[in-house]
């Protein structure tokens, strides 16, 4: 009987030992495997960068995975001789970039292909093209390419096609993204970057000039098209107002815009379209010439004290302060004829809310919207933020029908998310009802 426990107890170390070994096998790829997937991430990547050295412009790294493991190194050289980035690599995929209005597309990809590689690229409609020639066949940009070594092919390399459009760089969506790919999932839009030269693992590549800003841009990049044949069939319902007096306010409008917009980024505050001008670029990708004013909203957790006196330093007198900062806080400045409102945005459970104050009476107002996250667009060729999906946003705000103008607005009754929210005690009054003429 002892004889067989032992022989139990030792079989049962025996095949513990076997799943140990099975494990480690499956967990840690060889030195040789490793080696050789370090080899082919190399030697596409040289591959690449050889074949763009005879074209017009820089080809530079993007693939995050890359662009991260760099920022971990404190030197970027390989004077050691030591595999710092590229034998770490988990996806099949590399993402390079290119800035399209620098060099011909097409020719990109007849030199891949004359150099051995298969390569496919997806063509989008140019959205400027549609915007400003909306009766001209839409002209037709490459925003993509995939390159295939057919030596190696169970790598590729993803090349993403940067785009100028107003002020910023735009990149489009891939129709069928699939998920090893790092980019084209969604449209984005980055500020303008430069790029620089430095040495990865014994191989000289280009990346952005700042890294850790590009990934940052990256992060927070989604890209809403406005939706032009929505406007186009609300303009046929209801016909636009071409007076003088509706284009001077969209002129100022769009003035007031530019100005707000430059004063927030002065001081790294987020903001986005919200009330009426949100539903003006969701409706008819235009402001609406009836509300007179231009509505900001703006994290609460993003609020600056400074944001009052560089606002009135850019010629945007205070028209009034309402509520404190830890409640229903809003701020309205004066350009002429047009105010710029800044409504501050609370988090409340899976909500969101900003305030409203009657100053005659003092009653407090809430306006509750469901969570959001912010992407980036266009209203009057100015990049500013939405929120994205805007349109729980809109039916929060304006109800099901908000394809219908409303010329009588009612700030304190009209809107389908408001709520009561008691009332400013009259000892505040001074602090939370501030007007100014």
């Amino acid at each position: 009987m002892r004889r067989w426990q032992v022989l139990k107890c030792i079989g049962l170390v025996g095949v513990i030992f076997l799943i140990f070994q099975c494990f480690i096998w499956f967990q840690f790829p060889s030195k040789h495997e490793q080696n050789l997937r370090t080899y082919d991430a190399k030697l596409l990547v040289k591959k690449v960068m050889d074949i763009w050295d005879d074209l017009e412009d820089t080809i530079f790294v993007i693939e995050p995975e890359i662009l991260y493991k760099i920022l971990e190194q404190e030197n970027y050289s390989d004077n050691e001789g030591r595999c710092a980035v590229f034998c770490h690599l988990t996806k099949k995929a590399i993402a390079f970039g290119v800035f399209g209005h620098k060099v011909a597309m097409p020719l990109v990809v007849s030199k891949f292909r004359q150099s051995g590689f298969a390569a496919v690229d997806a063509k989008e409609d140019n959205p400027d093209s549609k915007l400003k020639k909306p009766r001209s066949p839409p002209q037709k940009i490459i925003s993509h390419i995939f390159l295939q070594d057919m030596q190696q092919p169970e790598l590729t390399a993803h090349v993403v096609v940067f785009y100028p459009r107003s002020t910023f760089l735009w990149t489009s969506q891939i129709q069928m993204p699939t998920s090893d790919l790092s980019f084209g999932t969604r449209a984005r839009a980055y500020d303008f970057f430069e790029t620089r030269s430095l040495t990865i693992d014994g191989l000289h590549v280009s990346v952005p000039k700042s890294i850790r800003h590009f990934l940052h841009m990256h992060q927070e990049s989604q890209f809403l098209e406005c939706y032009y044949e929505r406007a186009k069939f609300f303009y046929a319902q209801h016909p636009k107002d071409e007076s003088e007096e509706a284009q001077r306010f969209q002129r100022k409008a769009r003035q007031l815009l530019v100005k707000g917009k430059e004063v927030l980024d002065s001081l790294g505050v987020r903001f986005w379209l919200s009330s009426g001008t949100c539903l003006g670029w969701f409706r008819q990708c235009d402001i609406i010439t009836y509300s007179k004013d231009v509505d900001f909203g703006i994290w609460i957790k993003d609020h600056k004290p400074e944001i009052i006196d560089s606002m009135e330093a850019a010629g945007l007198p205070l028209k009034h302060v309402f509520g404190k900062v830890t409640d229903s806080y809003e701020l309205s400045f004066k350009a002429g004829e047009v105010k710029l409102d800044l409504f501050f945005f609370y988090e409340e459970g899976d909500t969101m809310w900003n305030g409203g104050t009657d100053a005659v009476t003092g009653d407090k107002l809430k306006y509750v919207f469901p969570k959001f996250e912010l992407c980036w667009t266009l209203l009057l060729d100015v990049r500013v933020r939405v929120p994205c999906p805007t349109q729980p946003y809109i039916e929060a705000n304006y109800g099901k029908k908000w394809e219908v103008p409303v010329t009588s607005w009612d700030w304190k009754s009209s809107a389908f998310n408001v709520r009561p929210n008691g009332a400013w005690p009259k000892a505040e009054w001074k602090e939370v009802i501030q007007v100014y003429e």
